[in-house]
Formats: structure tokens, sequence, C-alpha cells
């Protein structure tokens, strides 16, 4: 017993209640017999190897990219008449998508109406007093005046001309105002685009300003993930490289990088896309996403996270030998709850400390042997 609570001092020691040795380093062998690891609860366990071909699972998420989706606004303010179409579903460029009656319409037809007489006024005064200049009875400078004002008023028609088109109106619904010269106040919202729609914010009876939202649309292939990849691995990955979803099954490649580090999880984004259309892969979903390196590096092994042991920067695990243990270096590649993955100088076939780590991190580092 005197024996055991020695050593337990000296576990508590190597755990950082005391001060640590500098004789510490890799490669020490530290003799231990089975019966003195048995006695202080050593206990081992096999690496389990996990090919850095093969890759981690990352948490991701199913995200439309943004060249992919249309937010579709009231151009001009009015009360919403008809929301014709719902979540979900599929609708056709061209489709109206929503109606308004917009009293700012109609002022921006009268506005039109206007600029556009005045131009054809001005165009068959132009025009007449040009065919009359020749003969003296219209002076030059007069003519000069009348087609400055006309050029004037084609720009100012262009312009009015312009802004109806903005706010939904075709061409031949344009012309069809010049003949009849009747205002019209329905203000028409067509979908741009083929797609989805994923939101819509406005109902029928709403009065809403200009610019606000009615729809968004999205085109569902291809569609991005993005996958939180920490900083430490990110690295290791390259633009192109083949992205796997095992449920459901289907392969993207990267296609981009981030170049930030969000500051919480310490995580960087990658981008992947997948062309290939899947119908349970959606916008908003939670997936698991491997991330092949691009070239080949080497193998990754899988440990438990309690059998890292840590001095400053550098990370050791205790591989088993024939006479003890000897305390190895590895690379920390990624670090969960549970289990940490590392690199390092292993054949495959080691077994590795996994309990009792105090008792030979402090015989390790000088505090108390193995008793």
């Amino acid at each position: 017993m005197p024996k055991i609570l020695s050593l337990l001092i000296c576990s508590l020691l190597a755990a950082g209640l005391g001060t640590p040795a500098t004789t510490a380093r890799a490669g020490d062998a530290l003799a231990v017999s089975a019966s003195q690891a048995e006695r202080v609860g050593i206990e081992t366990s096999r690496l389990e190897e996990r090919p850095a071909s093969v890759g981690l699972r990352f948490p991701a998420k199913v995200v439309v990219p943004a060249h992919r989706s249309r937010l579709l606004n009231a151009p001009l303010g009015g009360r919403i008449e008809l929301m014709a179409a719902r979540i979900d579903e599929t609708v056709k460029a061209g489709q109206v998508l929503a109606e308004l009656q917009s009293p700012p319409l109609a002022q921006a037809q009268a506005e039109f109406l206007v600029a556009h007489n005045k131009e054809q006024l001005l165009k068959e005064t132009f025009e007449r007093e040009q065919s009359l200049s020749p003969y003296g009875a219209v002076p030059r400078k007069q003519v000069l005046a009348t087609g400055n004002e006309y050029a004037q008023a084609r720009a100012t028609t262009a312009e009015r001309r312009q802004a109806l088109r903005h706010y939904g109106m075709v061409d031949t619904a344009i012309d069809r105002l010049i003949a009849t010269q009747a205002l019209d106040a329905r203000l028409v919202v067509v979908s741009p685009v083929d797609g989805v729609v994923i939101e819509t914010t406005g109902v029928p009876g709403q009065t809403v300003e200009a610019l606000a939202p009615l729809y968004r649309l999205a085109q569902l292939a291809p569609l991005w993930i993005e996958i939180q990849v920490p900083a430490a691995r990110a690295g290791k990955f390259a633009v192109g490289a083949a992205v796997v979803i095992d449920d459901p099954a289907i392969t993207g490649r990267v296609v981009s990088i981030g170049t930030s580090v969000e500051a919480t999880a310490q995580t960087v984004i990658v981008r992947a896309e997948f062309t290939e259309s899947s119908a349970d892969l959606r916008p908003g979903q939670v997936v698991e996403a491997r991330i092949a390196p691009m070239v080949a590096s080497e193998a990754e092994w899988r440990v438990q996270s309690g059998a890292l042991v840590r001095r400053g920067n550098d990370a050791f695990v205790f591989v088993q030998t024939p006479t003890g243990f000897v305390a190895t270096p590895v690379t920390v590649q990624e670090e969960m709850p549970e289990f940490a993955v590392v690199s390092g100088t292993f054949k495959g076939d080691e077994r590795i400390a996994v309990r009792g780590l105090a008792a030979l991190k402090g015989a390790w580092q000088g505090l108390g042997g193995v008793e």
C-alpha cells in the first residue's frame, strides 16, 4: 500500500502539482514490467489507422450558391393584390408571381406620357422648321434651338421608358400605354429565371414600400456545401479535391477554401459544389463530408484523447515495448472530445498507453518511478 500511495503522489506531481523536470525528452525508454503496469492501472490499446486519403468527416451545411439565388423586391410601393406562387413551387422565367396596386406606377406612366407627347410635338416642330429654313421662313438659329429641345425631349422620354421597364412593364405594354393614353396602376412582378420558391414575405392586402422583399428564388442545381474544417487541416486540401457525402451518396469538388478563420471555433470554410442533382440534398440541410487531399500524405492514426501527453506545444504518446514504454512524439491533426487524430513514425502494430498515464508521465519527468 505505501508503494501505491507513493506512486499516486508522484502521479499528482506529474499532473502539474509539482515542478516538471527538464530531462524528459522524446525517445526516453521507461522500464515497466507487466506486473507493475497492472498494479498501477496502466492499460494499452492498439493504434487505429485512418489513412489520410480517406479523411475525417467534417460538419457541413447545404447552401444555394449566391449567384444561383434571386431576391425579388417590389419595384414600387403599393398594396399586394396577388401572391401567385407558394413555397417550394417550381416557377418558370416570365411567370407572374405577384400583382400590386401601385399609385407610384401610375405617376411614372403619366410622367412618361408627358415626356413622350412633348417629344412628338417637338419632333413635328423641328421637322417643319427644317423644311422651311432653306426658304428663309425660319431663322437658322431657331432651327438649332428647336433641335436642341427635341434632343433633350428624346433623352427624357428614353429615361422615362427605361424607368417603366425597371418597374416591370414590357415594351408591348408601354406601346399600349402610348396608344390608349390610359394609366394602369397594376404592377406585375414576374420571375426572371427558372427556379424554386424558397421564401415568401408578403401576403395579399399588405401595403409595402418600394424594394420590399416578396420572394426568394433558388436554382437547386448545382448546390454548394460549406464545410467547417479546422484551420490546422485546411492547408492539406486544394481547389478541385474530391468531396464525398455518404448519406445521400454523392460526390462533388472543392471550389474555394476560405482565407479567414472563424474566431470562436478556429475553423475555415471550404466550399464544395455538387453538380449531380439529389432529391435528398436540400438547402439548410446539415451533413457530414469527407475531403480527399490532392496528393498522397502520411498515414494518420486515431488515439483516445487521454492517450496524449503534452509538453508545451509538443505532444507524445507512450508506445509499449518489450521492457516497458517509450515516449514517442506525434503531430496532432485533429482533436475531438473522445479521440485525437495524429501522425507519426509508426509501423502500425504498436500498442500505446491509454490509462495510467500519470504514473508514466511522472517517471518520464523524473518525479518518481513506477514501482
